[in-house]
């Protein structure tokens, strides 16, 4: 007969017996290694540099930085030192910057072409600096400045 099924018999003050109801829960202790039980958290509403690399993967001085930026679009609360900002707007943000990929080489080559303007207006010129793989070899984007031949 399974327990669920069994009739539980009580015993009332005055002596006599009665049947009660059926009682339809069995309890049972059941192990579980640690390592096999996942706990879902619910995200946060604000994002701080404390936990933005565990919901974004964006190591907290890149976040930092992102927020600090003067063209930062969005409200950051300052709280001491903490930072917090939504994180439903900030993931959009994220979102609208990997959209747009094409606005960040612009900026980039806008950025060589005022360069290359004041070194023409100083009477030099851009020369590029060929990658050697050594560390002390400045980043491909670099460039030196020559006197132009006479």
């Amino acid at each position: 007969m399974r327990a669920a099924e069994r009739m539980v018999l009580e015993r009332s003050v005055g002596g006599s017996q009665r049947p009660s109801t059926i009682n339809p829960f069995v309890t049972a202790t059941l192990a579980l290694p640690m390592n096999g039980l996942t706990i879902m958290a619910p995200q946060p509403e604000m994002l701080s540099q404390k936990n933005v690399e565990a919901f974004t993967g964006i190591p907290a001085r890149v976040f930092l930085d992102t927020i600090r930026a003067p063209d930062f679009p969005l409200p950051v609360t300052k709280l001491g030192k903490l930072r917090l900002v939504q994180r439903e707007a900030f993931v959009a943000y994220l979102r609208a910057l990997a959209s747009e990929p094409g606005s960040r080489r612009t900026t980039q080559a806008d950025e060589r072409t005022r360069v290359a303007a004041v070194l023409a207006s100083a009477g030099l010129e851009p020369v590029p600096c060929p990658r050697t793989g050594r560390a002390s070899a400045p980043p491909a984007g670099t460039s030196r400045a020559r006197l132009p031949p006479k």
